[in-house]
């Protein structure tokens, strides 16, 4: 899996590297709705985009996660339950079998 995500993300820097040196001239975005214009190299502002999406996606695919890992956790502490239960059950078997044992006497043939 490490070679794997070598060898993706190899490219991928190179290409963001070569990409931020073509594109290093000044760009002014105007936000719209709002009084303000940015201005930045081209590359900062697609990277910086970029970068966003990848950080908001990651929250938002965390926050789903959230019901199914509460779930496994609370269907991990149900199977540690029962498998203490199962243990003292095991225990008491024992118990009464032993008890069986010597109660009962052994009949000779």
């Amino acid at each position: 899996m490490r070679i794997l995500s070598w060898l993706l993300g190899l490219p991928v820097a190179l290409l963001a590297i070569v990409f931020a040196v073509v594109n290093r001239h000044a760009v002014t975005v105007d936000i719209w709705p709002l009084p303000w214009d940015v201005s930045a190299p081209l590359y900062l502002l697609v990277l910086g985009a970029l970068a966003f999406g990848v950080i908001l996606g990651s929250i938002l695919t965390w926050l789903a996660g959230v019901p199914v890992r509460g779930k496994a956790t609370r269907e991990s502490r149900r199977a540690n339950v029962m498998a203490y239960q199962l243990d003292q059950l095991k225990v008491e078997n024992e118990a009464l079998q032993k008890a069986r044992q010597t109660a009962l006497p052994r009949m000779e043939p």
